[in-house]
């Protein structure tokens, strides 16, 4: 009887934890969050349609993952963008003969439309703020540089609109690591309609859980795939 009652205690305990748990700030890693979070919507060869949303996670995993910051700026960055999501959108289209022309952030204001999913699929249009504080600012520019140097002109040319992320009540607005996700709808000049959509939570936020067969088991997913097994929730 001891014996059995040991074996159930381990088997409740491994359960536990390989339970849905969300990893703390310092735990989650930038790369596998910016990889989650850039989506390619062109669709033909010749228009580049690019959208990175960028939560206020990213903003705790990369000044977290940058050991040459001091803890004073690291705890500065963090709490400058802890309210806000951002989004950046590179759009444009290539000529024939010459370089790419992109579309400017007036021509962007006017046909992208945003809007935040909740939990039950409804969609909520969102607008950018007309303007942001200085230090919003240079955090959001000190983005493009970094990305220039890897992706060239898609990266100098990116437009980033900046959202409110807090309700009256203090709560998170857009949180990835509950259900619901972010739809971005750009509109090309031709007309041609385009939509990048995020589907939330974001695995990266947690930490993975294992399916009988060793393999990580994605946050969405409900059953293993290659057993049918039910995973810990």
């Amino acid at each position: 009887m001891k014996h059995i009652l040991i074996a159930l205690f381990l088997t409740a305990l491994s359960f536990q934890v390989a339970a849905v748990e969300r990893k703390t700030a310092a735990q989650i890693n930038p790369d596998e969050l910016i990889a989650e979070t850039q989506q390619d919507v062109s669709q033909s060869r010749d228009h580049i349609a690019f959208v990175w949303y960028i939560p206020s996670e990213y903003w705790t995993a990369g000044s977290n993952a940058d050991t040459r910051l001091p803890g004073e700026e690291q705890e500065q960055i963090q709490q400058t963008m802890a309210n806000l999501t951002v989004i950046a959108i590179v759009q444009g289209d290539y000529p024939p003969i010459g370089p790419v022309r992109y579309y400017d952030r007036n021509y962007l204001l006017k046909t992208v439309r945003f809007f935040r999913v909740d939990a039950e699929g409804e969609r909520h249009p969102l607008q950018p703020y007309q303007s942001v504080t200085r230090p919003v600012r240079m955090l959001i520019g000190s983005i493009a540089p970094a990305l220039g140097a890897t992706i060239g002109s898609l990266g100098d040319n990116l437009q980033f609109f900046v959202f409110n992320d807090q309700t009256l009540d203090r709560k998170r607005l857009m949180d990835p690591g509950l259900p619901g996700g972010l739809i971005v709808e750009l509109t090309g000049k031709e007309g041609r309609s385009l939509q990048a959509e995020f589907e939330f939570p974001l695995n990266s936020l947690y930490v993975p859980r294992k399916c009988p067969n060793g393999k990580p088991a994605h946050i969405s997913w409900r059953y293993c795939p290659w057993t049918g097994k039910k995973l810990p929730e």
